[in-house]
């Protein structure tokens, strides 16, 4: 059975690829892993905290769990702090994962160059195959 691993951060909000996953596991027979990764514990300060961001990821990620589960699907969701490269390293090797989608993150420079990186060097780490998801222009910008 293959085993598809949708990682996560804060940064994002957009949930592609985890829709990507579970649309791609629906078709194949395939158990989900949502990873929500966090760069440390959540603070308890000031109006906005890093706990708002991680309530309206989990929110965001449980909702489309929800779905997902009524359609059939196996999904099983993990929440993980500290470094992003480890956490995931060792939760794809331990739960043997054999597909890690991850999305491709938007702009251009160092934050786009480092994202690369990462994804290479995530590549010779990891033993399973790495689908990027890209977000698709929408209407408006493919007619220009």
């Amino acid at each position: 059975m293959e085993r598809i691993l949708v990682v996560m951060k804060p940064a994002n909000t957009n949930f592609l690829a985890g829709i990507h996953a579970l649309n791609l596991a629906k078709r194949i027979s395939a158990k989900v892993f949502f990873l929500l990764i966090f760069p440390y514990p959540p603070r308890q300060s000031g109006p906005h905290t890093e706990g708002q961001d991680e309530a309206t990821l989990k929110r965001g990620v449980e909702g489309l769990i929800d779905e997902a589960r009524s359609d059939g699907i196996t999904v099983d969701y993990y929440t993980a702090y500290g470094n992003y490269e480890s956490e995931l390293v060792g939760f794809v090797q331990e739960k043997k994962v054999t597909l890690l989608v991850v999305e491709n993150e938007p702009g251009q420079g160092n934050h786009a160059q480092r994202s690369k990186e990462l994804l290479d060097k995530l590549h010779h780490r990891i033993n399973c195959r790495i689908e990027v998801v890209n977000e698709k222009p929408n209407a408006q910008e493919r007619k220009d």
